[in-house]
């Protein structure tokens, strides 16, 4: 009888962690089980990131640490948590993050004799906690952000893009959106979340990511992932402002992935990136914008009887002399 103990274990990889996530993620799709990810829209207080850094997660690693449902947003690695005198509470199980690591490789073209340098993408991932999953660890909790410290018809209309009333759409060829009035909406969350849709499509114009391709056809696969940029950028901006997004929406349209997803696992990392990018153009916009407002100058008011007026004098300049020509 054949002895398998000693059969090594298959190790891992940041891809196979990857493809469970995509596949759990599929599977509550298909079972209407969108729990608790679109709860968490509403629960947490803002996107995704890091406690110790404050650096915000992007991308795939959003829709990852939120599908988890807690209402801190904040999270941590093991090696973290430690350095700050905290500890994992029991049964805590970890959540992976994915990135992806630049490699260089130096490769001899036989064709010309001449060595060619090559960089490709490997994908990588560690594990981090909710705070929630940790102890002895001081930390104040979350505030909501309030509509009224950053109003978003403000943070809007700073982008400048143009509008003009209409069905939602966004025309690239003029770089204008067309969106409804704010009544014909069912909620004025509703308004805004479709209007962050429309401003993640102009993100792709040309003059800003460049995003779209030449000679996209509507209703064509271009277009279609397109559109999932643009619903994952509504969510993640939705987020960012304090507004509840229309979960249910965004859930309905990734359901209409479903078969791409399992084709294509990386689709949906591919788009997340892109929305992520999307969001940080528009924030980097506002950002230059207010920055060079000009500042709101006080003028006073001169007072004439103190400024002291000029002596008359009856002093006459000396005549200039006129120069001889010899």
């Amino acid at each position: 009888m054949e002895n398998n103990t000693n059969t090594p274990h298959k190790k891992i990889t940041a891809r196979d962690k990857y493809n469970t996530i995509v596949g759990d993620f599929i599977h509550k799709l298909e079972n209407n089980d969108t729990e608790p990810w679109t709860k968490s829209w509403s629960m947490s207080s803002s996107l995704p990131k890091n406690f110790e850094t404050e650096n915000a997660y992007s991308g795939m690693n959003i829709l990852t640490l939120m599908g988890q449902g807690f209402k801190d947003s904040r999270w941590l690695t093991f090696n973290q948590i430690k350095k700050l005198g905290g500890s994992v509470k029991k049964g805590s199980k970890s959540t992976p993050i994915f990135f992806m690591k630049p490699v260089d490789q130096t490769k001899l073209n036989k064709t010309t004799g001449e060595e060619e340098n090559n960089r490709y993408f490997l994908m990588q991932a560690y594990n981090v906690f909710n705070m929630e999953q940790t102890e002895n660890i001081k930390y104040e909790p979350e505030v909501k952000p309030s509509d009224k410290n950053n109003p978003i018809s403000d943070y809007i209309e700073t982008i400048g893009i143009d509008e003009f009333m209409g069905a939602p759409a966004y025309s690239a060829e003029h770089d204008v959106v067309f969106m409804p009035q704010a009544g014909e909406f069912e909620s004025e969350n509703e308004y805004y979340s479709t209007y962050f849709h429309e401003l993640t499509h102009a993100t792709g114009h040309r003059s800003r990511l460049d995003r779209f391709e030449k000679h996209t056809v509507f209703g064509d696969e271009s277009y279609a992932f397109e559109e999932l940029i643009a619903e994952l950028g509504s969510a993640f901006l939705s987020m960012e402002h304090g507004i509840a997004p229309n979960s249910k929406k965004q859930a309905d349209y990734l359901k209409s992935w479903i078969t791409a997803l399992k084709e294509k696992p990386q689709v949906l990392y591919s788009a997340a990136s892109h929305a992520t990018k999307g969001v940080n153009c528009l924030n980097d916009i506002v950002a230059a914008k207010r920055a060079i407002q000009m500042p709101d100058i006080e003028f006073k008011p001169i007072d004439i009887t103190t400024v002291k007026q000029p002596i008359p004098s009856n002093n006459r300049p000396s005549k200039t002399p006129v120069p001889k020509v010899s």
